[in-house]
């Protein structure tokens, strides 16, 4: 029997509990230990059968894992991540990267000096229906990529908000819920050169934006338009489509579409879009539909790869460098929903 990576997670709240069923679904991989502050997570380290730890350090001092899957705040990220770098410890990193751009950079430049691998958590490129998509487009099916557009809109009833953090800066949908796609259509559609931004928060009034439109141009010259609402009661947002999580309803729509010189692409609802023979808006529309079924084992995949990187079969699909752009996208868009103005990337 092959060996099996023995990963720790450290943090165990939303993501981290998540990460804990795809390692133990996982062929390539076995639970090591659990992490966390809260002992009330020592729960889960009963159920699993795995030693639980209050602290990073105590887990360094007894036990080394293979590799760690790191779900703790944002804030936090750069103190416990580098801690595992030091130790020459690979880490999966929960997306973002880290709450501001100088720590990402410590935590990239630490990567470096220790020689060891960093991932960024952004599991949607490894989902099956994305990586078809990237196939397609770097194919030229579509033929040069125009335009795109993205929708993210769901409703956060009540119970979202007895969290008061959520009603304060950062804590609205640019926060919690863009940070996702910024990084998916970078993957699919190549560098940004800059963007544009709008918010509101004319529904709830309270601090923090509850809707926000932001238009992205790429190098290479194609536009795209994101828009994203917690108010919207809609099925048109990437959780409610991918399947990914049981805990949203699947609604079989679409969150994006692609749109080329030679086809058109919507998704996580498959559907290929394009003209027999001459392309013209005159002539009959056909699509071909294609298989998603495989869309449900996306974070057991991301840490199949992550076994793989730590093996030296693989290098990182998201890399820390991937994670500190995303995070100079989603910093130049807060800037531009204040000024009004268009900010470049750098």
């Amino acid at each position: 029997m092959k060996k099996k990576i023995k990963i720790a997670v450290v943090g165990i709240g939303l993501m981290g509990s998540q990460h804990l069923k795809a390692v133990n679904l996982s062929k390539k991989a076995k639970l090591h230990s659990i992490v966390d502050l809260n002992k009330k997570s020592e729960v889960h380290a009963k159920k699993f059968k795995v030693p639980f730890y209050s602290s990073s350090k105590h887990l360094l001092k007894n036990n080394k894992p293979d590799a760690v899957i790191v779900a703790t705040p944002n804030q936090f990220h750069e103190k416990h991540t580098i801690s595992f770098l030091n130790a020459k410890i690979p880490v999966l990193l929960e997306k973002p990267i880290s709450d501001n751009i100088k720590k990402a950079e410590k935590i990239i430049k630490s990567s470096k000096k220790n020689k060891t691998h960093l991932l960024i958590g952004y599991h949607r490129r490894h989902n099956s229906i994305v990586t078809s998509v990237k196939q397609k487009i770097d194919s030229g099916k579509f033929g040069k990529i125009v335009a795109g557009n993205v929708m993210c809109w769901l409703y956060k009833n009540k119970d979202w908000y007895k969290e008061k953090w959520r009603i304060k800066k950062g804590g609205g949908p640019l926060g919690i819920n863009l940070v996702h796609d910024i990084d998916l259509i970078c993957y699919l559609l190549g560098p940004v050169q800059s963007v544009q931004s709008a918010t509101s928060n004319l529904i709830r009034k309270y601090e923090v934006e509850d809707t926000a439109v932001v238009n992205f141009i790429f190098k290479s010259g194609a536009l795209c338009t994101l828009s994203v609402s917690d108010t919207i009661v809609g099925p048109w947002s990437y959780e409610l489509t991918a399947g990914e999580n049981p805990a949203y309803p699947v609604t079989n729509q679409s969150a994006y579409y692609i749109g080329g010189t030679k086809g058109s692409i919507q998704f996580p609802n498959l559907k290929h879009w394009y003209n027999k023979g001459e392309r013209s808006w005159w002539k009959p529309m056909y699509h071909k539909d294609m298989n998603i079924r495989l869309s449900r084992f996306t974070l057991i995949n991301q840490i199949n790869h992550l076994c793989d990187v730590v093996k030296g079969k693989a290098k990182p699909k998201v890399t820390g460098e991937d994670g500190l752009q995303s995070l100079k996208i989603f910093d130049a868009i807060i800037k531009s929903s204040k000024s009004g103005k268009k900010i470049s990337i750098k």
